[in-house]
């Protein structure tokens, strides 16, 4: 009796459209872990830090992103999770929810940072002052902000996807720096996702106060978009 084979899925993109990240170097080391969702139960906020894939093998598991995406997983779909993308999963089905993922890492790396934090902020929800004033930029640098600030929207990412979301090529660190980071930062825009430990390999980029009051702006002028995609 011959074997029957399928692929599931072929990618190099997380569920969202990302472009995933290159291979760590060093010794790898590979994780299975499976997952029982209860009805209505539902992780706590985080983000991954390598590359990981499963199969739901019961139920339907909804993912939620920061910025309020989401989409949701049937049995026996592939699910090619989002990294650097603070996020949860939740079972709004009738049945528990089985899913089975693999990681693939460096040997001993950290593969979720959770985010409590979030789980207040839902209590405690400011929304960010949104203004009349069209940010209309007056410079080079100012497109590049406003440019950087919506790859990040709502959400915390790592160099690697923030650069691939600029479109600039991966080897292009000092263009990055330089020309992107630095002034956001500078003007006080983005800043760290783990201001405790700056040096931290996994460290990841998140918007301010200020730098949510111009996305809102900017997610609020399409003739503003308009000029920086094209």
């Amino acid at each position: 009796m011959a074997i029957k084979t399928t692929e599931l899925i072929r990618t190099s993109q997380s569920w969202d459209g990302a472009i995933l990240p290159d291979f760590p170097n060093g010794k790898p080391e590979l994780r299975v872990i499976r997952l029982d969702f209860p009805v209505g139960a539902k992780t706590g906020w985080h983000h991954h830090t390598v590359i990981n894939y499963g199969i739901v093998q019961q139920g339907e598991l909804t993912i939620v992103c920061q910025d309020g995406s989401e989409k949701t997983f049937h049995e026996g779909e592939p699910l090619v999770e989002v990294i650097g993308t603070i996020h949860r999963g939740e079972n709004r089905g009738t049945k528990p929810v089985i899913l089975n993922m693999f990681y693939v890492s460096s040997l001993g790396q950290k593969i979720t940072i959770q985010h409590p934090e979030m789980e207040r902020d839902e209590k405690t929800t400011i929304q960010p002052t949104i203004t009349k004033e069209k940010p209309k930029p007056t410079s080079k640098e100012d497109v590049r902000i406003q440019k950087l600030v919506l790859v990040l929207r709502k959400q915390s990412l790592p160099r690697r996807q923030i650069v691939a979301g600029l479109g600039l090529r991966q080897k292009s660190r000092k263009v990055f720096i330089d020309n992107y980071l630095k002034p956001t930062q500078a003007k006080g825009y983005i800043t760290f996702a783990y201001p405790a430990h700056p040096s931290l390999p996994e460290q990841a980029y998140r918007l301010t106060a200020k730098g949510l009051d111009l996305y809102a702006q900017l997610i609020g002028e399409k003739e503003i978009i308009n000029e920086l995609i094209h």
